[in-house]
């Protein structure tokens, strides 16, 4: 008995592991799901036609424009999550119209975007007729071939099918072949054909360059506001600490010094002991200050750059810090702003609220990016939608094109991941 060499084996192997796989079962459902909403496709495009040929007759047609585009919405939004649970394949939703004006209301509902979605019905309900129905032909058609060389024996005789006479094997068996060979190609065309699908898609329903602009600008309108309030609650918690700390600390200070020079002559050792009062609480002062000026500007990040500026900040967190920073250079002005406010706040929220034993700080360059990674061993649960604070540093990454990310299951460990610009 002659063996196939094991290139062949393994060429045929991935040859049926690639008819059978998983890429052509999808496509297979995803065409045939395409042929079976064919008349849902055609629907929109039906009534708005009978919507256009009515409206003359006394606007009698009127009604069935917004209720095809409305239709055709609608399907759109299934065909995107038909696409996502059956192939896998996220399609950007295009900007909706802001605003809740007539105005608005009726460029959500005869716009550009409106008048896509009811064409890509009517390419689609042409798309499942003809691809649809051509590939669910050439199954049928295959299964049919294939099974006459085993039916044939059991039809009446003198059956025949398609010209050819299903109780003479010799005719039976080639047609089976024949068979097998419309089925490898039904399913071979399935994944293709399902790509093209979902590239057409992507293409019509998907957001475009107008929408992503518009996305864009609505982003950086919303980031903006947040800064704003951001900014006017640092400025209140300053001057509140400012008040309520260091400056009543001081103006203990002035008392107590005040206090000690009128012992000087009459009492030396009370006087003397005021003035050590009033040196530790000069140097309290100077702690609270310190920490009611922590995230804002140094002169060493200005003078140094961010490695040394961040290594102050892990020294002065009393959690144990590792550092580690690779940067083979300077990042903008911007950029190294953004990073150390990031690591300022995110180990001030460890040492708060982490409970945690160790903390890390990783900053490298990747490619045209800084990355900034700050993580603990702590309890985790940090959530940025819960006023953690974390949506306000999201809202200043996002400020210069940068992203962050929070991992933080509860029980920990806690990673926050922040990609900035290199030059921001």
């Amino acid at each position: 008995m002659r063996l196939r060499p094991p290139r062949a084996r393994g060429v045929l192997f991935r040859g049926a592991r690639g008819l059978f796989g998983r890429d052509t079962r999808d496509g297979l459902l995803h065409l045939l799901t395409t042929l079976a909403l064919t008349p849902l496709y055609a629907v929109p495009a039906t009534l708005f036609v009978l919507g256009a040929a009515l409206t003359p007759l006394l606007l009698l047609g009127l009604p069935l424009l917004p209720a095809a585009m409305k239709l055709a919405h609608w399907t759109g939004r299934l065909d995107r999550e038909r696409l996502h649970l059956l192939l896998g394949v996220d399609v950007e939703v295009p900007a909706a119209v802001p605003g809740t004006g007539w105005k608005e209301r009726l460029e959500r509902t005869f716009g550009r975007r409106a008048w896509r979605e009811l064409g890509y019905t009517g390419v689609m309900a042409l798309w499942g007729c003809a691809v649809g129905g051509f590939v669910a032909g050439l199954l049928a058609a295959g299964l049919l071939l294939s099974l006459l060389p085993f039916l044939g024996p059991f039809l009446p005789e003198g059956s025949s099918l398609l010209g050819l006479d299903v109780g003479a094997p010799a005719r039976t068996v080639p047609a089976g072949a024949v068979g097998v060979g419309l089925l490898a190609t039904g399913l071979w065309l399935g994944g293709p054909l399902a790509r093209a699908e979902s590239a057409l898609i992507a293409r019509v329903l998907g957001a475009g360059p107008v929408d992503h602009l518009v996305r864009r600008l609505t982003d950086l309108e919303d980031s903006r506001s947040r800064m704003v309030d951001a900014a006017e609650q640092e400025r209140r918690r300053i001057e509140r600490d400012l008040h309520d700390g260091a400056q009543q600390r001081l103006l203990s200070v002035a008392m107590t010094l005040g206090r000690a020079k009128s012992r000087f002559d009459r009492d030396p050792d009370k006087a003397r002991q005021l003035v050590l009062t009033a040196h530790e609480e000069a140097k309290a002062a100077m702690r609270e200050l310190r920490d009611v000026t922590r995230g804002l500007h140094p002169a060493v990040l200005t003078e140094q750059g961010i490695e040394p500026a961040v290594a102050a900040l892990a020294a002065r967190c009393p959690v144990p810090v590792d550092l580690a920073a690779r940067l083979p250079e300077r990042p903008s002005p911007r950029a190294e702003a953004v990073a150390y406010y990031v690591v300022s706040e995110l180990l001030t929220n460890v040492a708060k609220h982490a409970a945690a034993g160790r903390a890390e700080v990783r900053l490298a360059r990747d490619a045209d990016l800084l990355r900034v990674t700050v993580g603990d061993d702590g309890i985790g649960g940090a959530d940025p939608g819960r006023g953690s604070g974390l949506g306000g540093l999201a809202d200043r990454v996002r400020a210069v094109d940068g992203h962050l990310t929070v991992s933080s299951p509860g029980g920990g460990p806690t990673v926050v991941d922040v990609t900035l610009p290199w030059r921001a």
